[in-house]
């Protein structure tokens, strides 16, 4: 058993150490687009701020936790819109941190036809660091009281590895009321990830895809159902150096109340996951909640799951001027504050 959960800490150690380029992996997506595309940011010219926490778990000894913020503000005169993200990833059980800080210009084109374009360009910086000291080593170890100590003598305990760099990326949207489609570029720079300043390991561009559709379940004002009814689907391929996640979504929107189910797909080399998950919001004022939950199957010795338990609560604050003059409008593709 000792043996298994040391191949396990392993692995979990060299794939996020070998993947930094990899988006963090969630199930909110469809209601924060803006980590997958910062584009997203200008969609509307909202005015928007929230928080996001991820928690992922791979095994009952290892998870990984994401404290995600955001924020945007738009120039309406000069038709572009600024926005802020900020996320701190922590895998406790290794000692590895990641921070990233990432500044977006989105810039808002008029197609026509209440079609618009939001191409947008990114400049990030990333700080990570490798405390082993987490770790527990064989000499700190009683094979015959099973006490563990305190310290060790490895030389591996003293090791504490650090890397700061800074990546650029680009991203477009076209959408209007119904509909929309997205690409995104992330790792233009290829900047050099490695711990090791004579090491050169060069993060290859990544990209993604990401389509949506909203559609009115209650165009007639029917009463079984709410004013505002709609159903949104969403869907987002990315692709890494070494990986392919797909995601889709589908969610009803009852008035103020959303509720949803979510399939994740992911592969890195040879290792694959397919992840079920359910979600529910509730939009009151300014304010928007939510919490999605993606199931896993555990194996007989209840020692991995496979796929992992992903769980994500947000919050969301819109401080547009004038949201109240659409207030109880919960369609998500709107073009009306432009």
């Amino acid at each position: 058993m000792i043996l298994r959960n040391k191949i396990f800490t392993i692995i979990a150690l060299f794939l996020i150490t070998t993947s930094i380029a990899q988006e963090m992996v969630f199930n909110s997506q469809p209601k924060l687009m803006q980590v997958s595309n910062p584009s997203f940011f200008g969609l509307n010219s909202w005015n928007r701020s929230g928080l996001l926490y991820n928690s992922t778990e791979i095994n009952p000894n290892e998870t990984q936790n994401n404290k995600f913020f955001y924020g945007s503000y738009s120039f309406d005169l000069l038709d572009f819109s600024l926005g802020i993200q900020f996320n701190n990833f922590s895998a406790p059980s290794i000692g590895y941190r990641k921070n990233d800080l990432n500044l977006s210009y989105i810039y808002k084109i008029e197609l026509g036809n209440d079609m618009w374009f939001l191409p947008s360009v990114n400049v990030g910086f990333v700080s990570k660091n490798l405390n082993p000291s987490n770790l527990i080593f064989e000499d700190q170890i009683n094979s015959i009281t099973g006490y563990i100590n305190q310290e060790s003598i490895d030389p591996l305990a003293d090791f504490f590895l650090a890397k700061n760099y800074s990546d650029l990326g680009a991203s477009f949207i076209v959408h209007n009321t119904d509909f929309l489609i997205g690409i995104n570029f992330d790792y233009l720079n290829q900047p050099n990830t490695a711990y090791d300043t004579d090491v050169e390991f060069l993060v290859p561009i990544s990209y993604g895809i990401q389509a949506a559709y909203e559609f009115n379940l209650n165009p007639y004002d029917r009463r079984f159902l709410p004013r505002y009814s709609y159903l949104y689907a969403y869907s987002s391929v990315r692709r890494d150096s070494e990986s392919i996640n797909i995601f889709s979504s589908q969610e009803f929107q009852l008035g103020e109340f959303s509720v949803g189910i979510n399939q994740q797909f992911g592969l890195f080399e040879n290792f694959s996951f397919l992840n079920l998950g359910l979600s529910a919001g509730l939009t009151y004022e300014n304010f928007d909640f939510g919490v999605s939950y993606a199931f896993s199957i555990q194996d007989l010795t209840n020692t991995y799951r496979y796929p992992p338990r992903i769980f994500d609560l947000y919050l969301s604050f819109d401080f547009s001027p004038f949201l109240r003059n659409r207030r109880g409008q919960y369609k998500r593709l709107q073009v009306d504050n432009y």
